[in-house]
């Protein structure tokens, strides 16, 4: 009987600590090239230790970036960087959608952590278009989503 309590034990903390330490998908681990981009106006998604981020690079032409970003648990530690005069990130009161407006030249960021589900989805515009794919990179190695609106489970 005590066999048994040991290895249930050991069981429940082998799958709690695969868990937290697997928890994003793996292709959006760490930062994407900073070089890769056509016109240098481009989005990187990427996941580092424990904060998803967002950040426009926008260097050639001025643009507006814009979009959602949803969880099925809750977003917490949300912050922004560098931004200008009419850019805003909102959080809705259930903490689920984070609404975003990105625009002038150079780079903005988005940070954050997301607990209590099982994914984020990402719905991506540039000057109120769906966002090409091609100007869409996530993870070490700038994989393009096949959609503008895409998920990452974790």
């Amino acid at each position: 009987m005590k066999k048994i309590t040991c290895l249930l034990v050991l069981v429940c903390l082998l799958i709690t600590l695969s868990t937290s330490a697997f928890a994003w998908d793996d292709r959006s681990e760490q930062r994407p090239h900073p070089g890769w981009g056509r016109d240098l106006s481009r989005v990187s998604v990427w996941h580092d230790d424990n904060d998803f981020h967002l950040k426009t690079t926008n260097f050639r032409f001025k643009h507006v970036f814009t979009g959602t970003i949803n969880t099925d648990g809750r977003f917490y530690d949300i912050e922004d960087r560098d931004l200008e005069h009419g850019d805003y990130v909102k959080v809705d009161r259930d903490r689920n959608t984070i609404r975003f407006r990105l625009t002038g030249r150079g780079i903005d960021e988005i940070s954050f952590k997301a607990r209590g589900g099982e994914k984020v989805t990402f719905n991506l515009y540039k000057d109120g278009n769906e966002m090409d794919t091609e100007d869409i990179f996530i993870g070490k190695n700038g994989r393009h989503p096949r959609d503008n609106r895409f998920t990452l489970r974790y």
